[in-house]
């Protein structure tokens, strides 16, 4: 990085899993402290936070995210 990241504190949307969890792993390393954010799967949440913590020696905290479900049922328009 051409900058500093250490010690700075990063939210990370679904980053329980996948890219996401790339994404944390990366600021990670940089010394950020995370905040992993999660909609359904708790326990995979907090196997990322812990894997991240011993790893990295870093804070990461987890958060559920809010599912709206009203806009599963908005009219998709296509071209």
């Amino acid at each position: 990085m051409p900058y500093d990241l250490k010690g700075r504190n990063v939210l990370v949307t679904g980053g329980s899993r996948g890219l996401g969890a790339l994404v944390a792993n990366k600021f990670a390393a940089e010394g950020c402290s995370l905040v992993v954010n999660y909609v359904s799967n708790e326990e995979r949440a907090k196997q990322t936070a812990e894997q991240i913590e011993s790893k990295y020696k870093t804070k990461v905290t987890i958060i559920q995210g809010v599912r709206f479900p009203i806009l599963d049922r908005l009219p998709v328009y296509e071209k």
